[in-house]
């Protein structure tokens, strides 16, 4: 009975230690991914405010003439090491012709989300944007039919859940929560829980 008491003290002993190497770690990849993510963004022409964050590199791709705009105390989360339910792909902000915009308020977080723009996105302050989310404004495979782009218009302290899909045209009201999975086609008004498919408001929030 003492030997098995010893030996489980050993295991969860090794345990703390590999917790401790796992954090050390992460906070070392995400010191080097987040500078790598500002050099980039720099040479891309991509303006960003204080204390960004990067788990993971953040994909970036600006059309000539185009302008991307990150607010203050923004987190971009590309990696799985992160997150348990794990990413698909990077973060991805990407505008596609000239003049178009994508604009970030402060204190936003994305994990594995992809936010494209020919025309206009412009997402407010305090949003927080799940695994999987993508918001366009356009029509993709533009080879296919002609794109006709509408702007995204996201609002402030918005909470976009897992795998969310928004589409072109859309203007998400504030203080709003989208559920896991919906797909929204039409706007949301603010301080609601909308959700399904096409995304329907089923609550009214205080």
């Amino acid at each position: 009975m003492k030997n098995k008491h010893l030996n489980f003290l050993c295991h969860d002993f090794r345990g703390e230690i590999w917790f401790i190497c796992a954090k050390i770690f992460k906070i070392q990849h995400t010191a080097i991914t987040t500078m790598l993510t500002k050099v980039l963004l720099t040479i891309g022409g991509t303006k960003y405010g204080k204390n960004l964050s990067c788990r993971g590199i953040l994909q970036v791709s600006r059309a000539q003439c185009s302008t991307i705009v990150i607010g203050n105390n923004c987190k971009f989360n590309s990696s799985s090491l992160y997150n348990q339910r794990g990413i698909d792909h990077r973060c991805i902000i990407s505008t596609g012709k000239e003049k178009a915009r994508i604009i970030i308020g402060d204190r936003c977080g994305f994990s594995g989300v992809s936010v494209v723009a020919d025309k206009e996105v412009i997402i407010g302050n305090d949003v927080t944007i799940g695994i999987g989310v993508r918001i366009g404004d356009r029509d993709d495979h533009e080879e296919l039919y002609e794109t006709n782009a509408k702007p995204v218009h996201i609002g402030n302290h918005v909470w976009l859940g897992m795998n969310v899909t928004v589409m072109k045209g859309v203007t998400i009201g504030d203080n709003s929560i989208v559920g896991a999975g919906a797909i929204v086609t039409k706007d949301i008004p603010s301080g609601v829980v909308a959700a399904g498919i096409p995304a329907k408001v089923i609550k009214i929030l205080n």
